[in-house]
């Protein structure tokens, strides 16, 4: 007699129980949920049989329970939604409590310990729900669950902020601002990011505070701060000309030497500079701050001066005024030239911020704000890139420094230039 065969799919749906509906929309998701729905049915019931000492069905003198059918629950997890038939106990010398499944537990750590990470990607509650909800087939996220899933996150900023830097070596320090919308109001406050580079060559954050704008208290707050965790002197602190920064950084850092953004320097120039010499005055500064070298940069510095005093003194004025701190980075190893020149090393992060925080507007308190950040800077660092940092380039680095201290860079010319 000539065999007859079943297809798979029609095997599945008569022996394991499945609706051929949830086979035909997608088995591979189907299965994958009624294997781990019975490995953990399974699991649970070899746990009653432990917490009784007998099998169901089995007597034993040692029995001081029974078995008292079954309730189902709804528990999501990373496959999808699973209804279990927990079973229900009677009698026994202790409740029962599954080690695999908590009492009220609906949704799986591993499940739980994404939603700091959603939150992280700029996803509200209802973001969550509308993403998670089709695959867990109806479950819904409380709040309270978001809410403590989101506590993990100020957790551990909490933790960050307060650890120790004494292990810290920072070779570059660099110090900048982003503004975000913080509790009531119509402005915008500070956010003081202050990372650096090691001197093995890794970057790393250092620490993240909210100041109102970016006044010298609010900086010099947190630089206490990083020196209070027993954070010893950069070799070189790499910033913006922000007024009430440079003053911070003279109280608690007089001795170390400073490196101006040289982006910054060249927007405050070309906002004082028609729109039709843009290119033309780009040149000029791309030829000091670009220079082979620091004595190229001085000619080139005073060829500026030259050729543009007289017809934008103001611009020129401006490039002049503390010059020589846009100038520092020449005396240090020409491999970091590049990461020197400006502070906007962390621009792109701030561009990632922005985006995950354009969806919640406002942040209602300071915690939510920085801790949110955090974790959204932590994420990108994992692809940030160091520099090289090998024995050579730290004795030229420490080199720069005491030639900073006994020599310092002096642009001679540029103001009798000005004044002529």
């Amino acid at each position: 007699m000539r065999a007859s065969y079943r297809q798979p799919l029609s095997l599945a749906t008569e022996e394991l129980e499945l609706e051929a509906r949830e086979l035909e929309r997608d088995p591979l998701e189907a299965l994958a949920r009624l294997g781990a729905t019975l490995i953990l049915s399974r699991y649970i019931e070899a746990e009653v049989s432990a917490h009784l000492g007998a099998e169901p069905y089995e007597r034993t003198e040692t029995r001081t329970g029974s078995r008292n059918g079954h309730r189902r629950r709804r528990v999501s997890c990373s496959v999808g939604a699973l209804d279990i038939d927990f079973p229900k106990v009677r009698d026994a010398s202790a409740p029962f409590r599954s080690q695999v499944l908590g009492r009220w537990q609906r949704v799986s750590q591993t499940v739980i310990s994404t939603l700091p990470q959603l939150y992280a990607e700029g996803l509200s509650t209802r973001d969550f729900e509308r993403a998670l909800v089709p695959m867990w087939e109806g479950t819904s996220l409380s709040r309270s669950t978001v809410s403590r899933a989101n506590e993990e996150i100020k957790q551990a900023f909490q933790k960050w902020r307060h650890r120790s830097l004494a292990l810290e070596e920072i070779a570059y320090l660099f110090l900048d601002g982003h503004y975000e919308g913080v509790r009531l109001g119509k402005g915008k406050e500070a956010v003081l990011v202050i990372h650096g580079i090691t001197k093995t060559g890794a970057r790393t954050l250092l620490g993240l505070y909210l100041g109102y704008r970016e006044s010298t208290d609010s900086w010099r707050l947190a630089l206490e701060d990083l020196v209070s965790r027993k954070l010893s002197p950069p070799m070189l602190v790499i910033s913006d000309g922000n007024p009430g920064l440079i003053r911070a950084l003279e109280e608690i850092w007089p001795e170390v030497p400073r490196q101006r953004c040289i982006v910054h320097r060249t927007r405050n120039v070309l906002a004082r500079v028609p729109k039709k010499d843009h290119k033309r005055v780009s040149q000029s500064l791309n030829e000091i701050f670009h220079a082979p070298s620091l004595e190229e940069a001085l000619l080139a510095a005073r060829r500026f001066a030259g050729r543009w005093g007289n017809v934008y003194p103001e611009a020129t004025t401006v490039l002049g005024k503390d010059l020589s701190d846009c100038l520092t980075f020449f005396r240090f190893p020409p491999r970091h030239w590049m990461r020197l020149r400006t502070s906007n090393i962390l621009e792109r992060c701030f561009k990632e911020v922005k985006r995950r925080t354009r969806v919640i507007g406002r942040f209602p308190t300071e915690m939510s704000a920085l801790s949110l950040i955090w974790s959204v800077m932590d994420e990108n660092s994992k692809t940030w890139h160091g520099m090289i940092m090998d024995d050579a380039h730290q004795s030229l680095a420490l080199s720069a420094v005491e030639s900073l201290r006994k020599e310092p860079i002096v642009v001679k010319g540029f103001e009798e230039l000005l004044a002529a």
